[in-house]
């Protein structure tokens, strides 16, 4: 399940099964307050009848001052024990104070207890299934709407790549018959148009080979003479060791596009672009707009701007994570962002 799935999932049954267990636990309240009122009422009318012949272990009596403060045929708790007061059938000035031990009345209360309990897991677990299968069943529609979408997508981008590679090839046999500025023009747009289909090609990553010797330092001078002429108003600086990692090309390719492309993209005019290798690090610095919320920049479709589709940062987080990279991302607004990739 991916994670927007996840997302409406959680959220469907979350609405579903609240209010349901909400009210369930209202009932349940009052049926535990009923359940106990019976209860005492029942022992008070035991206790009523245990005035009549005073016969049986169950109860102790007491003959106490008839104060008229006393309410009669009511229950009394104690630490100790539970009591009533019945009227002595004379005109006498005492009152019959029948006990119940509080112990009995407990081991009473918590078999009830015990018993309401299950009762409320099993209803926990009822509702649970409920809300689950109708997440279930109102996320089918959501679903199938989603596998049409993608379907789609697939399709779009088998389709987007046979002219790309076309226009590409076509450039190229033009520029060795002479040196044209519209031909150069033409041949990076249709770059553009390839970077645009590799990302769509790689939205879910999941089987890469990472057998490969992949050489950052000529990677990263093949796309900065792209970028070059794409942005030429943007200034690249590089400071690049010979680092050589064992890792997946294209999957390498992607992240340093992206991640070069945003530098450039999201830049300040006559802004700056510094990449440095020193170590096992690539660091990519720019002065550019800066990112307003850090967290979700990783998101799939999460945009700061109308530019770009947001799937760009999402391919990268993707690939950081089948290829074992740490990526980290630091920026300020108005000043700037850094990248910085650890191999491992």
């Amino acid at each position: 399940m991916k994670n927007y799935e996840k997302k409406s999932f959680f959220t469907t049954v979350a609405l579903f099964f609240i209010p349901l267990i909400l009210f369930a636990s209202i009932v349940l309240y009052m049926y535990y307050e009923d359940k106990i009122r019976d209860m005492e009422q029942n022992i008070l009318y035991q206790m009523k009848d245990y005035t009549f012949d005073f016969k049986g272990d169950t109860f102790s009596l007491d003959i106490v001052q008839n104060n008229k403060q006393e309410k009669l045929f009511k229950i009394y708790h104690t630490k100790k024990e539970l009591y009533a007061y019945f009227q002595i059938p004379s005109t006498s000035p005492y009152l019959l104070k029948v006990i119940y031990d509080k112990s009995k009345f407990e081991k009473i209360y918590h078999e009830f207890l015990i018993k309401i309990l299950k009762f409320g897991i099993m209803v926990f677990f009822f509702l649970l299934f409920i809300s689950i299968g109708f997440a279930i069943y109102s996320m089918r529609p959501m679903k199938e709407a989603l596998h049409l979408l993608e379907d789609f997508l697939k399709d779009l981008i088998h389709d987007l790549n046979t002219p790309a590679t076309s226009i590409l090839l076509n450039a190229k046999l033009l520029k060795k018959r002479g040196h044209f500025e519209e031909i150069e023009r033409i041949e990076l747009s249709a770059k553009s148009i390839s970077s645009l289909y590799k990302n769509l090609e790689f939205m879910s990553p999941y089987q890469i080979q990472k057998s490969e010797t992949v050489l950052l330092k000529e990677l990263i001078n093949e796309k900065v003479e792209v970028l070059k002429k794409l942005y030429p108003k943007i200034h690249f600086s590089t400071d690049l060791n010979n680092l050589i990692i064992q890792s997946n090309k294209n999957g390498i390719d992607r992240i340093i596009d992206n991640l070069l492309t945003n530098a450039c993209k999201y830049n300040k005019k006559n802004g700056y672009v510094y990449i440095t290798i020193k170590n096992q690090k690539l660091i990519i610095e720019d002065t550019g707009i800066g990112i307003k919320n850090t967290k979700k920049v990783f998101q799939r479709y999460y945009k700061e701007n109308s530019c770009g589709l947001g799937i760009g940062m999402s391919i990268v987080k993707k690939l950081c994570e089948i290829l074992n990279i740490n990526i980290e991302l630091e920026s300020e607004i108005g000043k700037g962002t850094k990248v910085i990739l650890l191999f491992k």
